[in-house]
């Protein structure tokens, strides 16, 4: 996970925050997300015909997840798309602000479509934890905290002005806001002041509830080496819709039940997070890689997540990591 300097804060101990997580909620800087704004007529309908989802009738104060994917059905990026009234904010992955523009470039032909980068220009703060929602409520009333996952709300707190959305949740629930990136640290110090035991985290404690929710990132499980079946994006992905790029691969595969492999979430025995790209292995066959592992701190227990194949994915299931005289691990289920 990048780190933005934006998004230093003092944290607590990663014991405390991890129990913050799962007994209240967590504050964390988010700012290592891609953002981007884009403008124009045919905005709707060009992201329509490039993304895995309905994107062409959303309609002001709606979003959605969606998978940009190459012409093979290969994931390129997890975005969220929030339209906002003159704009579509799009949440793109740590990184990935810049890839995601230039791809939308390459098919913007006559469209009257804009793209712009507000990486350095906004920041994002996520929000998560068992008591994330009651956070949000408090600060910004019931209906606020309710929304659907996705759909963008323009607020303000202590006079800064931010776009709210659920997004998906760890520990419990989860919600971002995006802000101009020069009034960012105001409305942190804010957010901490008045939201009582509201606890900064920092990127270690956001990744180990990343894994433990099952939630693939860019780079790890969400590469040119899967499609967004295989990494558990069913929510991405509409069957009803028109063409875009990659339909026929995507389409294809879920018709004819061509899923081999599945992303799934596993426990590993030891203290040690085994690397990312060992195999996984059963009755001393290659079935999958690792792709992301974390220790749970102060409980001596290691969560991953790891691509195994279709008919091995079962919960309950044991295998090896890196050979038979490599850890030990368990198959805890699907992935999200």
């Amino acid at each position: 996970m990048i780190v933005d300097a934006a998004d230093v804060v003092p944290e607590a101990g990663a014991a405390e925050e991890y129990r913050a997580a799962r007994a209240g909620a967590v504050l964390a800087g988010r700012s290592d997300l891609g953002r981007l704004s884009i403008r124009g007529r045919d905005a709707l309908d060009l992201l329509h015909r490039l993304t895995t989802n309905s994107i062409k009738d959303l309609g002001p104060g709606e979003g959605t997840a969606a998978v940009f994917t190459t012409p093979k059905g290969r994931i390129r990026d997890l975005v969220l798309l929030h339209r906002l009234e003159e704009e579509i904010l799009c949440i793109a992955g740590p990184g990935r602000a810049a890839p995601v523009a230039e791809w939308i470039g390459q098919y913007t032909f006559r469209e009257e479509v804009a793209v712009a980068d507000r990486t350095r220009s906004h920041g994002t703060l996520g929000l998560f934890g068992a008591r994330a929602a009651e956070a949000v409520a408090a600060l910004f009333g019931e209906e606020a905290a309710g929304r659907p996952p996705h759909h963008p709300l323009r607020l303000t707190l202590a006079g800064i002005p931010l776009v709210l959305c659920r997004t998906f949740p760890l520990a419990g629930e989860g919600f971002h806001l995006t802000a101009e990136a020069a009034p960012l640290p105001a409305l942190r110090a804010a957010l901490l002041e008045a939201v009582p035991g509201l606890t900064p985290a920092g990127p270690a404690c956001l990744d180990l509830l990343r894994i433990e929710a099952g939630l693939p990132e860019h780079g790890r499980e969400l590469t040119e080496a899967y499609n967004p079946w295989e990494a558990r994006l069913d929510d991405a992905i509409s069957l009803t819709k028109g063409c875009y790029v990659g339909q026929e691969v995507i389409a294809r595969l879920n018709t004819y039940r061509k899923v081999s492999r599945l992303l799934v979430r596993l426990r590993v025995e030891g203290a040690a997070p085994p690397e990312a790209g060992s195999m996984l292995e059963s009755g001393g066959e290659t079935i999958g890689t690792l792709t992301s592992a974390a220790v749970v701190p102060g409980e001596g227990r290691v969560v991953a997540l790891g691509y195994v194949r279709d008919e091995d994915a079962v919960a309950g299931k044991e295998i090896a990591i890196g050979g038979e005289r490599g850890a030990r691990a368990t198959i805890l289920g699907p992935a999200r």
